[in-house]
This record gives structure tokens, C-alpha cells and sequence, in this order.
């Protein structure tokens, strides 16, 4: 089976770090690239066509929404797992809406970005507990 090939956006150098080391411990896994402004992400994703783009919310340059929108346009087989310390539904709607498919909450368990990823990768949503896709979908309709 191939590995599920990821590229991490996150500006905060030990952050992304951890993240490189929790990912290498799963055996299916692969990091390809890394980048750490917003601005960086779509050029990365364009030359790797990674499965995976797991991005801050909070990127110098751009955010999560714009740097998802891009990455997709140069890269349609990548999805796109956003990772904020946002739990705010309109943060969420809005990073769902700039098509990417999943939402998993800085605070999670390294478990819960694992799963996440894996879901993601097999065409799955995934929304963080206490997320909820009925809290999202009521949030975006009153936001109409």
C-alpha cells in the first residue's frame, strides 16, 4: 500500500516539528514537504502533489481558507486538513467552504489528528469533538 504522502503548513517551527514526528511514527505515513508562510503552500503543493495538506488556521502571508482554495486549484487530488486552536463555527464553515476536508482542533489528541488524517485521505470529512457537522451546518445557515 502507498503511504499517504503530506505536506504540513504551519508557521511555528517547533510546532511543525512535533507534528514531523508524531506523523513518522505511523508507518503509512510520509511527510513530503513542509513550509511555513501561507504564501509558500500552493508553490509546495503544485511540485509534490502531496494526498494530504495539513495547515494552521494562522499562516503569515495568508489563512487556512485562502492557502486551501489555492492549494486545491493547482493541486485537485489533495485534500486539505486545517488545524486551528479555533473552535469558533465561523472558523470552521469558513475553512469547509474554502473546500477543505476536515477541521481538527490544535488541542486534540495526537490519536485524533491521526484518525483524521486517515479519514480525509479515504474521502471522508472530519470535524474535532465538540465539533459537530450539525453545529457547522447550523452555523452556515444562519451566516446566509
Amino acid at each position: 500500500m502507498k503511504p499517504i504522502s503530506i505536506v504540513l503548513a504551519e508557521d511555528h517551527h517547533v510546532v511543525r516539528q512535533g507534528l514531523r514526528a508524531l506523523l513518522a511514527t505511523e508507518s503509512d505515513f510520509t511527510v513530503v514537504g513542509e513550509a511555513a508562510s501561507g504564501l509558500e503552500v500552493a508553490d509546495l503543493v503544485e511540485r509534490l502533489e502531496p494526498d494530504i495538506l495539513v495547515v494552521d488556521f494562522v499562516m503569515p502571508g495568508l489563512n487556512a481558507p485562502d492557502i486551501v482554495r489555492r492549494a486545491l486549484r493547482v493541486s485537485p487530488k489533495t485534500r486539505a486538513l486545517v488545524l486551528s486552536m479555533h473552535a469558533n463555527p465561523a472558523y470552521v464553515v469558513e475553512a469547509m467552504q474554502s473546500g477543505a476536508a476536515g477541521y481538527v482542533l490544535k488541542g486534540s489528541s495526537a490519536a485524533e489528528l491521526v484518525r483524521a488524517i486517515r479519514a480525509v485521505a479515504e474521502g471522508a470529512r472530519h470535524l474535532s469533538p465538540p465539533l459537530s457537522e450539525a453545529m457547522v451546518e447550523a452555523y452556515a445557515q444562519r451566516a446566509i
